[in-house]
């Protein structure tokens, strides 16, 4: 079994790539050109890997002819534990692959290297005696560096995730306490993956890069995944844990010494493997039970390429049926981890499994629960079952409270607890073992709205000028905690001497505020068109300020709401919710700085329990109020189908970020035209069915129009809207 120091020295550094897609001409593996990048730029790292291999290889001769006995002897070794982080680099694509899709590659590795791998059953007679059980672990990290709860899962959003190299791997944990895992979308050198043996990277720089990286595609055996490549990371990991491939140090498998072209892969232009064909053969891995081969990238399971048989099914070969690792693989991995080289005898340590929240008994890090509703509203007199979802430990106790809830306290896993009154109701959890306990509180987090009416009256109004909100009419529902809500104000007041308002010049952005009314019988409203009117003020802090106030109806108890109407700060006409020119300081409106806007109700005029929704959503404008809110039977003349649509365009004329936008109250066939002034199409924006819902489209990027005036055409149904586009 000879091995050529000089050769390995450029030949390999186990940046290698597992692609197990059968009859894909695809580049395996980057070893050549990565190892000599690495030891350009650091010339210290080529000695230390040198030393490491070759203390390797003699500790590997040494264990052969002991017989491996250590690892025969299985109840005298411990099961090394590994905390792993997977970095998934994305820009929103399917390279963010799922949770559960990293959790089945968990599994995937921890089946493979105890030998419980459902494949297992298949290895051929000549090698069943030498497939090991490694007895190494892997979990999912359960406390990040600063000891904050995680659940091993890190998601960057970078466009390093198109590049895929050294400098891609971003935030790296420290490799003394993980395994790094970096997940991409491409790979520059247009492999699989790749990874550093310990001596690669021992010093130097070589921490900041230590660990692994690999395509999001080559993950788990769902999603993105799938069982043909969800072996790449058990192969990427032998070579985290100082295994080279089943033939040695070579970039190419299957090489026999015939390659006579120099631009074949197999034809080494020198120095190092030294200029002429490649055989394998003159090369080995330096694990003594693993035979000399040439290497495969198909499942040749009786190939005896060097003069024995080859086993082809090694997790550390190429061919498509890969399923063990050896009993001497398995020992040279195990040194690796009692090495202190790059750190791997820090991983698998009692402190460090701590340290990570992987230790026994599993820490409890972060109580957390759900409940059986969509979104936390229901009817007075419903129940609802929540269910823990506390983090690591396995909780062994539970206390409950329930404010407003029967019963109100409860020390059951999934109580289920019963609303009789309405209002806005906390919940709070405290979930315990043997390694302590840890406790959670929502906030304002079950709302309870009256199941009956409220209201029955032939005209209802609302000017805010009793009690101050919540109250018994009307629920605040604030989605950010911490964050400025709908609150009543003694500032400014269309009529009277109040209003409601959010302090939105201090509310960060992407905050949601929601004030819902009590629910109201429409049947006792006078006439057949019954017409929702409200008086709004607000100003913008800067021309793009984009705060949007949405109106919602809800017909059971706002378990589920239909959006009616949507007014924005960025709209035009009807869409438009600035009342006042753009206000850099605190936004108080005057008498003339208040505009009423109509909501058409007639679909709902039949409704004995109608919830009204103003949902607010902050771009970081200024403040909005709201007042005179009534509802009458007499209609303002406004089309209700025109008015739910939203139909806009803006900005216009044409800019790059221009928005198309309009909702839709419930799912349907909608087109999307743009036309020139001739009446030609020349552009189908989209055509097909939409689901209910805010629906946008980018102008600017779709499209390419000269100067001039166009239409765009939007047909919902049977109706057809259409606006004005200039493009200058």
């Amino acid at each position: 079994m000879n091995v050529n120091y000089r050769i390995l020295v450029a030949g390999f550094l186990s940046l290698c790539l597992f692609n197990l897609v059968r009859a894909q001409d695809v580049k395996m593996c980057s070893t050549y050109e990565m190892t000599k990048k690495l030891f350009e730029a650091n010339p210290e790292l080529r000695k230390q890997y040198l030393d490491d291999l070759k203390k390797a290889d003699e500790a590997d001769k040494i264990a052969f002819a002991n017989g491996y006995k250590e690892g025969n002897g299985k109840a005298l070794l411990p099961i090394y534990i590994i905390p792993v982080v997977f970095h998934v680099l994305h820009v929103g694509g399917p390279e963010n692959i799922s949770d559960a899709q990293i959790f089945d590659e968990v599994t995937i590795l921890n089946n493979d290297y105890a030998k419980l791998n459902a494949d297992i059953s298949a290895v051929v007679p000549a090698f069943t005696s030498s497939a090991a059980d490694c007895e190494i672990q892997f979990r999912l990290a359960q406390k990040d560096p600063n000891g904050n709860c995680t659940n091993g899962i890190d998601r960057i959003y970078s466009t390093e995730t198109n590049i895929g190299d050294d400098g891609s791997k971003l935030n790296p944990w420290p490799r003394s306490k993980y395994l790094n895992v970096w997940v991409v979308k491409t790979i520059t050198s247009g492999a699989a993956g790749y990874a550093y043996t310990p001596g690669s990277v021992a010093t130097g720089g070589g921490a900041a890069i230590d660990g692994i990286i690999i395509l999001a595609n080559y993950i788990g055996s769902i999603g993105t995944g799938n069982v043909s490549t969800s072996r790449a990371l058990t192969h990427e990991i032998g070579h985290y844990l100082n295994l080279q491939h089943t033939w040695g140090p070579t970039n190419q498998p299957g090489c026999d010494g015939t390659a006579t072209l120099t631009t074949d892969p197999c034809y080494s232009n020198g120095p190092w493997p030294p200029a002429g064909p490649l055989d394998n053969c003159d090369y080995d891995d330096g694990v003594s039970d693993t035979p000399n081969t040439i290497g495969w990238k198909n499942c040749n399971l009786s190939g005896s390429s060097c003069g024995s048989l080859d086993n082809v099914q090694n997790f550390m070969d190429y061919s498509y049926c890969s399923n063990m690792f050896t009993t001497g693989q398995k020992t040279r991995m195990r040194d690796a981890l009692t090495n202190s080289t790059a750190s791997r005898s820090s991983l698998w340590t009692t402190s460090n499994l701590t340290a990570t929240g992987i230790g026994t008994p599993a820490v409890l890090c972060l109580a957390d629960f759900d409940n059986s509703t969509s979104n936390e509203i229901i009817c007075s007199g419903d129940s609802v079952k929540f269910t823990d979802l506390s983090w690591n430990g396995t909780p062994t106790g539970w206390s409950w409270t329930f404010p407003g809830g029967t019963p109100s306290s409860s020390t059951d896993s999934m109580p289920v607890i019963h609303y009789n009154t309405s209002g806005v109701y906390d919940v709070s959890l405290t979930v315990s073992n043997a390694s302590g306990s840890v406790s959670a509180t929502k906030t304002s987090y079950i709302t309870v709205n009256n199941s009956t009416a409220l209201y029955n009256v032939a005209i209802y109004s609302e000017g805010f000028e009793g009690t101050a909100i919540p109250n018994a009419d009307w629920v605040v529902r604030n989605q950010n905690v911490g964050s400025n809500a709908w609150v009543q104000s003694n500032t400014a007041a269309s009529t009277g001497t109040k209003s409601v308002r959010i302090l939105n010049n201090t509310t960060f952005v992407g905050h949601i505020d929601e004030l819902i009314s009590p629910p109201i019988n429409m049947t006792g409203i006078t006439g057949t068109s019954p017409t929702l009117t409200f008086k709004v003020a607000y100003a913008q802090r800067v021309s793009t300020s984009n705060d949007k106030l949405s109106l919602y109806v809800s017909t059971d108890c706002g378990k589920s709401w239909q959006l009616r109407k949507t007014l924005t700060g960025t709209g035009v006409g009807a869409s438009s919710l600035v009342t006042a020119g753009m206000t850099s300081t605190s936004f108080v409106p005057g008498a003339s700085q208040w505009l009423q806007k109509n909501l058409i109700l007639t679909t709902f005029a039949s409704q004995d329990l109608l919830f009204i929704m103003f949902r607010f959503t902050s771009d970081g404008g200024n403040n909005i109020y709201i007042d005179d809110i009534n509802i009458s039977g007499t209609s303002s003349g406004i089309d209700e189908f025109e008015n739910s649509i939203n139909f806009n365009v803006y900005p216009n004329p044409l800019e790059e970020n221009s928005l198309i936008t309009f909702s839709l109250i419930e799912k349907q066939k909608v087109g999307l035209k743009i036309f020139d002034v001739l009446g030609r199409e020349v552009s189908n924006l989209y055509s097909g069915d939409l689901n209910a819902g805010e629906h946008q489209y980018a102008v600017s990027e779709k499209l390419s129009l000269g100067a001039g005036i166009y239409f765009i055409q939007l047909n919902v149904g049977s109706h057809s809207f259409t606006k004005k586009l200039i493009v200058k």
